[in-house]
């Protein structure tokens, strides 16, 4: 980790929600193999078999603030728009402790994200932003009094996602596949697992290789777990969780990348591969123009992928819309610029 080199910054790392739940693919372990200098904080706050709600928060809220008040930190740097993400800054306002928000200014109105991302940057005091379309949002909101203080960084992903896309890696397996991942997006009352289901059923009908990724833990959840727990086809792979190596090499060997999920707007275009975004959900978000969007109706669906087969796969660039691979030295910067002020007050 970038930090690891700054001797003016000392961190911890507090990991809860899915990254503790088995179903998910404890994902904690994974961050533990990045041996970090920093100390792990970690407490269980989701259910394996169900989607966070109150009691959930209210446990993430809680041990934030006691953490935060234990520990007295100067910021507490909060990442994206989940629930978790939320609850976390709710108890760092009730504590007193400045947050700065990775990831807000962004858009996806088919789901609940959407206002816990808003809510977030009301929180906040400093604002790191991964496009200049967030940046601009932020500074329409009228509760945002300072607006010097929001920095578009770009996307800390797409330094490492472009490290990556030059090493040579072996194509993960013998048949071209299409890459899918679905979540929920109940705000907009869409049936994603029936989707879902039809489309496996069309990739399959034309011979297409599928690999299929977890949902994230939003209501709902279980609908689409249930098709992807169903599938028995030998050309089907699942994974609860690639990581970062093999999520990249997934996206840069796959045919085809189709779901409803923000990775198919951020990551997924830097490796040219055709995309198709699905319903509503990200309605809303900056898009490259190389991403293809429909709703969901099979025979659109249908259509792209016969087209997309008709086309050989065409690879095509993108417009780099999240950075072009500087996002951590212009993030180390700041926070050290921020950690220095904070010294001096």
């Amino acid at each position: 980790m970038a930090l690891d080199n700054v001797d003016s910054i000392h961190y911890k790392l507090i990991v809860t929600g899915s990254h503790l739940l088995e179903k998910f693919g404890t994902t904690i372990e994974s961050i533990k193999k990045d041996n970090l200098s920093g100390e792990i904080i970690q407490f269980a706050a989701f259910e394996e078999n169900s989607s966070p709600g109150l009691i959930e928060f209210n446990t993430v809220s809680e041990n934030i603030s006691t953490i935060c008040e234990n520990e007295k930190p100067h910021f507490v740097f909060i990442t994206g728009d989940r629930i978790e993400a939320y609850a976390c800054a709710i108890g760092a306002h009730f504590s007193k402790t400045t947050i700065i928000h990775y990831g807000g200014g962004n858009i996806s109105k088919g789901s609940w994200d959407d206002i816990y991302r808003y809510n977030i940057s009301n929180l906040a005091k400093y604002h790191f932003v991964t496009n200049e379309v967030a940046s601009e949002n932020l500074k329409q909101v009228p509760s945002l009094l300072d607006k010097n203080e929001i920095y578009n960084i770009g996307s800390f992903s797409v330094d490492y996602l472009l490290d990556f896309k030059v090493k040579k890696d072996n194509p993960p397996y013998s048949n071209s596949f299409a890459l899918m991942t679905f979540h929920p997006s109940q705000k907009l009352d869409e049936n994603i697992a029936e989707i879902m289901d039809q489309t496996i059923d069309y990739l399959l009908s034309r011979k297409m290789s599928i690999v299929i990724t977890y949902p994230n833990t939003d209501p709902g959840f279980e609908e689409i777990v249930s098709v992807i727990n169903k599938q028995n086809d030998s050309n089907v792979t699942i994974h609860k969780n690639l990581g970062s190596d093999q999520f990249y090499s997934h996206l840069k060997q796959a045919k085809l990348i189709i779901g409803n999920s923000s990775s198919s707007f951020v990551e997924a275009p830097y490796f040219g591969n055709p995309i198709l975004n699905i319903g509503k959900r990200q309605d809303g978000r900056i898009s490259d123009k190389i991403i293809s969007h429909c709703d969901l109706n099979i025979e659109s669906i249908k259509a792209w992928i016969d087209q997309q087969i008709s086309c050989n796969f065409e690879k095509k660039n993108c417009e780099q819309l999240f950075g072009k691979g500087n996002s951590i030295n212009l993030a180390v910067d700041l926070l050290n610029r921020l950690s220095n002020e904070c010294k001096h007050r």
